[in-house]
């Protein structure tokens, strides 16, 4: 039960941007698993699929995967002594306290213009440092684009176990540096 109002939840922020959302059934998935396998490369680089929908359906399963993850580590790691009410709070804890424990260091970069967007800027992203960007920034940064879809989820899924509706969106301009967008999404 929980899980379907996590995917309506979902839905309803894709739906809010403008993009498409289907269900992941187990046709899909196993679309997904042959992809995979018809794309591995032993070097550690995976090609992707130029397939929109199939990327699409990877995106939502990682993303709903990395929410997943976010709600259990809010609620494993979400401090006793101090209560986070405010939305600074909750993103400064991600960028001090959560980030250390998943990638060893903290946030680079927290911006914000105080309306209810942050910009979170990690210069060395711990899954990026040992990705070669040699076949040019445009190439590199969209085989590592996939990269980036699960800390997305876990970003959307700490903040919205303190209440936090957001739509987060993370880019790459070139490796190892990632930025994460982090919108606030009005209950209106």
């Amino acid at each position: 039960m929980v899980a379907t109002t996590v995917e309506t939840k979902l839905a309803t922020e894709r739906l809010a941007l403008g993009l498409k959302h289907e269900d992941t059934s187990k046709e899909q998935s196993a679309d997904i698993s042959r992809a995979e396998t018809a794309t591995g490369a032993t070097s550690g680089w995976v090609e992707l699929p130029d397939d929109a929908e199939l990327m699409e359906q990877v995106f939502v399963k990682l993303e709903s995967v990395g929410f997943r993850v976010g709600t259990r580590l809010a609620e494993r790691f979400a401090p006793i002594n101090r209560r986070l009410t405010d939305t600074l709070e909750i993103v400064k804890f991600i960028c001090k306290d959560i980030w250390v424990l998943l990638f060893n260091r903290q946030i680079d970069n927290l911006k914000t213009n105080h309306r209810g967007i942050y910009v979170l800027q990690d210069n060395k992203f711990k899954w990026f440092l040992r990705m070669s960007g040699n076949n040019g920034g445009a190439a590199a940064a969209r085989r590592a684009q996939p990269y980036i879809w699960l800390p997305c989820g876990i970003i959307r899924g700490i903040l919205d176990s303190f209440g936090v509706s957001t739509v987060v969106v993370a880019e790459t301009l070139g490796l190892p540096q990632c930025t994460f967008q982090i919108k606030v999404v009005s209950d209106e």
